[in-house]
């Protein structure tokens, strides 16, 4: 008579702890059945894993599911759920398969993981702090970005002129390398074309979204095709894609954003996985590489080879990072991710691959074993607060959609590399420095009352 109608939204908002059960079980499934019998030959090995150990990982995630944001109310939470699931969980179910250390080691590195994102997602009880904006003026804010822009993509062509092509995701290390040898010639065009990717185009593709301004999203996402001519990366080409649907999304979103995206990953798990085998390398074929293996499965290969190989090899204390490297010794000669590939003989094509992996791997991992991953996810924290605060007037439907390939660079590489170089501080300046009307809140104005005026209103209160 007066209960309450059961609705989708109501059910996703309340079952979110059966899609993480149910995005596990489907991750397990694809690697089982399709990921490690194709890939095994690039070390996605599949060897019968401790049954304790596995139910051990579907306990953890149900603690960390539950201690999480559950509603998106920032836009870190955007990326912290994608770490949670490309990064956390992977890192808590492949290692168990690939068996590169004991039973124990392996309890600890899930256990670590766990830590790790506990103490990010506890961070969330700490309220943002007011930070004071300094809005430019459109006018000024649109000539300076005119100005940079047009200038950015004119240096990316004329560098790379006569060497831009557009090429399949089978051909991409014969673009990607040569690119590679010319960017480190140049790095100035280096920058330039991080930046064109990681800040200047997704703002374009994130304000025509939410602004509706669908030129702009247009011009946005043929920027990022440029891009692709020039170096194949893939997260360039698929940053389009991804910047849409996070928009539309979240515009729709009212509390259910998890759950769906975590039903919406199962259900592809299992899908490209049904379809894919025993097929032969065609569109299907890849899109099942890129999703199922790179988007999902490298992230937690690398956790355990990443764990293997510092068992033995000394830390770097983060000396990988090019400003600390001026003040500590880098015990290595190649990148972290060109080492790990060389101790695994892990080579393509074209040459030794570059094993980059996320935060927790390379900095966490790399710089100071299991423990760093702690130390680390405190610095994770705290970057994540920064980023909330300095953007806390604008509407999640862009504020989320604009960091687009910041989430996508944390589950690859550095969190040091994401800040410098892939534009996560560029935002946080961003955030403060963009145009009053963009913001969703008022922006507190202090206006200077003349003496003339006080007397007056004195005056008129006395009479």
């Amino acid at each position: 008579m007066g209960g309450k109608t059961i609705g989708l939204r109501s059910l996703l908002r309340t079952s979110l702890p059966i899609m993480i059960l149910l995005f596990c079980a489907g991750f397990n499934f694809a690697y089982v059945n399709w990921v490690s019998p194709t890939w095994s030959y690039m070390g996605l090995t599949y060897k019968s894993p401790n049954f304790s150990l596995v139910f051990f990982g579907y306990v953890l995630a149900l603690l960390i599911c539950a201690v999480s944001p559950t509603k998106i109310t920032r836009p870190s939470h955007v990326i912290y759920w994608f770490c949670v699931f490309a990064v956390y969980i992977p890192g808590l179910f492949i290692p168990l398969y690939m068996q590169l250390e004991n039973g124990f080691e392996l309890l600890l590195l899930q256990l670590s993981l766990t830590g790790g994102m506990l103490l990010i997602a506890l961070s969330y009880r700490v309220p943002r702090f007011r930070v004071r904006p300094y809005p430019v003026d459109t006018r000024m804010f649109w000539l300076v970005f005119t100005i940079i822009y047009l200038g950015a993509n004119f240096a990316l062509v004329y560098t790379f002129q006569g060497m831009m092509q557009l090429v399949s995701f089978n051909d991409v290390y014969s673009v990607r390398t040569p690119a590679k040898h010319l960017l480190e010639a140049n790095p100035g065009v280096a920058y330039i074309s991080q930046s064109l990717s990681t800040v200047l185009n997704p703002l374009l593709m994130g304000y025509g979204l939410a602004f509706r301004r669908r030129s702009l999203f247009i011009i946005g996402a043929l920027g990022e095709v440029l891009l692709y001519s020039t170096a194949a990366v893939k997260l360039q080409i698929a940053a389009p894609v991804v910047v849409f649907l996070l928009y539309f999304s979240l515009k729709k979103d009212r509390g259910g954003w998890v759950s769906t995206v975590a039903m919406v990953f199962t259900g592809m798990f299992f899908i490209l996985t049904t379809v894919v085998i025993g097929i032969e390398p065609g569109p299907v074929f890849n899109l099942a590489f890129l999703f199922l293996v790179r988007i999902f499965t490298i992230p937690g290969s690398e956790m355990g080879q990443y764990q293997h190989f510092f068992q033995t090899m000394p830390h770097t204390y983060l000396s990988h990072v090019g400003v600390i490297s001026r003040f500590m010794p880098n015990p290595y000669e190649l990148s972290m991710g060109e080492e790990v590939s060389s101790f695994y003989g892990l080579s393509g094509k074209y040459g030794l691959t570059n094993a980059n992996a996320s935060f927790f791997a390379m900095d966490g991992i790399g710089g100071f074993g299991l423990p760093g991953i702690l130390l680390m996810a405190l610095l994770c924290a705290l970057v994540f607060w920064i980023v909330d605060s300095c953007a806390r007037d604008f509407e999640l439907k862009f504020s989320a959609p604009v960091l687009t390939m910041v989430i996508m660079s944390l589950t690859n590489v550095s969190l040091f590399t994401t800040l410098l170089g892939n534009g996560l501080i560029a935002w946080m300046l961003l955030f403060l420095l963009m145009p009053r009307e963009w913001r969703s809140r008022p922006v507190a104005v202090r206006y200077e009352v003349p003496n003339e005026m006080i007397e007056r209103a004195r005056e008129s209160y006395i009479v």
